[in-house]
């Protein structure tokens, strides 16, 4: 049984780890990379051939509920809880969304705070909670203190993932856990997406960077675009949510203690992928209540689109998702559901 710990000590622990960030550069007119930027390590492994597009599926017997399934990579066993819709049909190819958790969280609060499966029974596409390995499972050690460290190597951030040597490749884990979905459930492979809070968000963006022949979307949250080179085979479209009072990964952009590299700004980091989509007109208004708004940049190569949605004094939290109890993680707003409106989104983007 999964030992799913307090949101204390989820979020709190990834305001530990980052209570030192400051701010750094903000946004300027032309996406640069960050200077003085870390060391990434190796990239990941090279990417396999995207999964076969197919009009139907037969033979599949998984039908539509909770499940908990696993693989082994990297010789270590790796998890990920997945929620099949009631409408679910086996012969029907189904979208897909990826939601990776923060530092220090779990797929389980992953489900909770982001209410993604209750998105996904209401707009029936399948709903992908993966677990990222901590401090115990890469040392073989048994540590209480280690045990909600669990983290993505994004490669900026963060946590054992980033620094084990060798450094965990969670890219090619996606990669088997998509070939592993693959063979369960009837995936519509031109509608797979990727989600994801902070480091979960950090590491949506180097998905885009390195499996863009895979990856349809992202909608990171309180996550910057991290990863060098950034090099994507097709223009990936982007919605990036971030709140300005964020203390943890702040908007304007700040420096990850102990990496010795700054983080880009939330609108840096947008600007860069309409650089790299080639966004040729300027960000009209596309949503707009309360204390958030959204900006969206549409003529960009192969239909895709990016757009950058801020809460005005939202915290490192989830916009309209569970409000966590705790100090210190700031507003949680509900004048913007992300995760509806990231579904919207996704839905308005399939990969060509």
């Amino acid at each position: 049984m999964t030992t799913r710990p307090s949101l204390l000590n989820i979020l709190g622990a990834a305001a530990l780890l980052f209570t030192a960030a400051c701010p750094g550069r903000t946004a300027g007119p032309e996406p640069e990379p960050p200077p003085q930027a870390p060391d990434y390590g190796p990239p990941a492994a090279p990417a396999p051939a995207p999964l076969p597009e197919r009009a139907s599926c037969s033979g599949l017997t998984v039908g539509p509920g909770t499940y908990n399934w696993s693989l082994t990579h990297e010789g270590r066993t790796r998890f990920f809880h997945v929620l099949i819709p009631q409408n679910y049909d086996a012969s029907r190819p189904t979208p897909a969304v990826l939601s990776f958790h923060g530092y220090g969280s779990n797929e389980q609060e992953q489900e909770d705070l982001s209410q993604l499966s209750e998105q996904a029974e209401a707009r029936g596409f399948i709903a992908v909670y993966p677990r990222g390995l901590n401090q115990n499972e890469l040392a073989g050690t048994n540590d209480p203190q280690s045990a909600n460290t669990r983290s993505w190597n994004a490669g900026i951030c963060c946590g054992p993932a980033q620094f084990a040597t060798p450094r965990v490749d969670d890219v090619a884990f996606v990669d088997a856990m998509l070939a592993d979905l693959d063979t369960r459930v009837c995936l519509d492979t031109k509608r797979i997406y990727a989600t994801g809070l902070s480091n979960g968000g950090f590491f949506s963006y180097r998905l885009a960077c390195e499996r863009a022949g895979q990856i349809a979307a992202i909608a990171p949250i309180a996550g910057m675009a991290g990863f060098e080179p950034c090099a994507p085979v097709r223009p990936v479209s982007v919605m990036h949510f971030h709140g300005t009072d964020d203390q943890v990964i702040r908007y304007e952009g700040g420096t990850i203690p102990f990496l010795g590299g700054p983080y880009r700004s939330a609108q840096d980091s947008v600007a860069r992928w309409a650089n790299l989509n080639v966004c040729l007109a300027s960000a009209i208004p596309t949503y707009d209540r309360g204390d958030s708004t959204c900006s969206t940049l549409t003529n960009c190569n192969q239909g895709t689109a990016v757009t950058l949605c801020t809460v005005q004094g939202g915290g490192h939290t989830w916009p309209g998702g569970l409000i966590p109890p705790e100090a210190g993680l700031g507003n949680t707003t509900q004048d913007l559901d992300a995760t509806e409106q990231m579904w919207l989104f996704f839905q308005a983007h399939p990969r060509p």
